[in-house]
């Protein structure tokens, strides 16, 4: 899916999703980060958000599918953003209690193993990927776990290429084969975390806390364009900054905001983010 040059027609497919969705799940192929911002914004357009998940294999995944959820399976429970981390816990948790097998039913894990004689890159094991003839939305995160090994997620069709045809990675002879994530598994990326107060979630004030930089500083980043909330650049500064957004700022870096703890005496909202590093 894109999102580019074919804005309505993204819609419609998403808002097809949601309506095929009544009573049994529907997903769409592997969205970058944008792409599930344009989702979510269609998804809650036709009012159908709360029935809206995101899973990409693992916890912490960068690009993921949309799993539309049948009423019954959609928990009760209100949604921040697409990145707020209860849109994947509900994947999770359907997951342990047995409703659905993720791994089978739209998102599978291949592990890739080479002779470790070469060091192999993330760029190696996409360019083998695309080699197949496999489109870039039949694969997810390409997590390299290994000197010459790695964890490749894709839609159950295109992992059956792989197990079937990736018998090499540049040189380095490798096999392929879908097997079970150990319990737990998650992708693992290194952040600094970030604690501090605000008067407000206002998308000034945050970027004010995460970058310790004045107000005005902050409010001149985002008037220059120079800020994106998830992944969209950010045109307001008093727009609302929910749990799970992520925020790039342009000579700063790249944030996820985890949400508030409450108000302290003074009145201000205690608020924790982490940096990625």
């Amino acid at each position: 899916m894109s999102t580019k040059s074919d804005g309505g027609m993204f819609a419609g497919r998403i808002s097809d999703l949601a309506r095929l969705s009544e009573y049994e799940i529907k997903t769409s192929s592997f969205l970058t980060p944008a792409e599930q911002k344009a989702a979510l914004d269609a998804a809650r357009a036709e009012g159908e958000d709360g029935r809206l998940a995101f899973w990409g294999g693992a916890p912490e995944c960068e690009r993921r599918v949309a799993v539309f959820l049948p009423d019954w399976m959609a928990p009760d429970a209100k949604y921040g953003g697409a990145f707020d981390p209860a849109r994947e816990d509900v994947i999770s948790e359907l997951e342990l209690s047995g409703v659905i097998d993720g791994m089978t039913d739209f998102v599978v894990a291949v592990t890739v193993s080479g002779s470790a004689y070469a060091e192999l890159e993330h760029r190696d094991y996409l360019g083998a990927v695309t080699a197949l003839g496999i489109e870039r939305s039949a694969v997810g995160d390409i997590i390299v776990t290994s000197k010459s090994g790695a964890v490749i997620f894709a839609t159950p069709a295109a992992a059956r290429v792989l197990g079937e045809e990736l018998t090499s990675v540049g040189r380095e002879r490798v096999t392929a084969a879908t097997t079970p994530l150990p319990v737990g598994f998650r992708v693992e990326r290194e952040y600094e975390a970030i604690t501090d107060t605000v008067m407000s979630p206002r998308l000034d004030g945050i970027v004010r806390a995460l970058c310790n930089i004045s107000r005005e500083a902050a409010s001149e980043l985002v008037a220059r364009g120079d800020v994106q909330l998830n992944y969209e650049v950010a045109a307001k500064p008093d727009a609302e900054v929910k749990r799970g957004d992520v925020l790039s700022v342009r000579g700063y870096g790249k944030y996820i905001y985890d949400g508030d703890r409450g108000v302290n005496r003074r009145g201000r909202l205690r608020i924790d983010a982490r940096k990625y590093v």
